[in-house]
């Protein structure tokens, strides 16, 4: 078929077109959707009295903490085991695009876990910047009060305390960028060029070989003369003669 053949398809069968390029463009705009998340992260960590956050941990109440911390880190995803990510992984790259994780950082591999430091590591993702930041925000607060509730019979002066590393965290987009989005979308332009002008012309040869209604002789009101015999037609000339 030429170029020419080809076009006069398209034009002819349009509607076809029409409804693949819709099809397609509400998957470009899911897909875009799809490809990027709004996220944060920040660690708690908890301190014992009379101690500071960016200091070196006391190996003799390390362990202690990292207990203490296992409680909370329990209670917080309610007795559910979290998935063990390393602390460089983003959430978003493990394919989570809507949810949160709070987990004590493993150092360690897939089959052997290390937890050699007293920190929650907490980390959101979302397609919202404002749910994401109250998400955090809702989490950490949560932190505190869970470490509150467990120390309320002690004295203050042995109580741990919790600080947030960075003090304030911050909101960051992730995802493919404007060059991605636009060779995405050239990609998908050129595929539904394609599927269009091969479903307009398999729909164009389907239309051609259907049945069509079979025309009748003669005109409307148009009375034609009897048929007659060639002995009918002797006989009537000797009545004549």
């Amino acid at each position: 078929m030429t170029a020419a053949g080809l076009l006069r398809v398209l034009l002819r069968r349009w509607y076809v077109v029409v409804a693949v390029f819709a099809v397609l463009g509400v998957t470009f705009v899911t897909l875009d959707e799809a490809g990027g998340a709004y996220v944060s992260q920040t660690k708690v960590v908890f301190v014992v009295p009379d101690a500071a956050a960016v200091g070196v941990f006391d190996d003799r109440q390390r362990d202690t903490l990292l207990e203490f911390v296992g409680a909370i880190e329990q209670e917080i995803n309610d007795g559910k085991l979290p998935d063990r990510l390393s602390p460089d992984a983003p959430l978003f790259g493990a394919g989570v695009s809507e949810g949160y994780q709070v987990v004590i950082p493993n150092t360690g591999g897939q089959w052997e876990y290390s937890f050699p430091d007293p920190v929650l590591s907490v980390r959101v993702a979302g397609q919202d910047p404002d749910r994401v930041r109250e998400t955090l925000n809702a989490l950490l607060d949560r932190i505190d009060v869970l470490t509150a509730d467990r120390q309320s019979t002690l004295d203050p002066r042995d109580v741990i305390s919790t600080e947030r590393v960075p003090a304030e965290a911050t909101v960051s987009h992730v995802g493919g960028s404007r060059r991605t989005q636009a060779r995405a979308l050239l990609v998908l332009g050129l595929v539904g060029l394609g599927v269009a002008a091969t479903a307009a012309t398999l729909v164009d040869r389907l239309a051609g070989r259907a049945p069509r209604p079979r025309r009748q002789d003669g005109t409307a009101g148009q009375t034609l003369p009897p048929t007659t015999s060639p002995g009918t037609t002797a006989q009537q000339t000797e009545r004549v003669t």
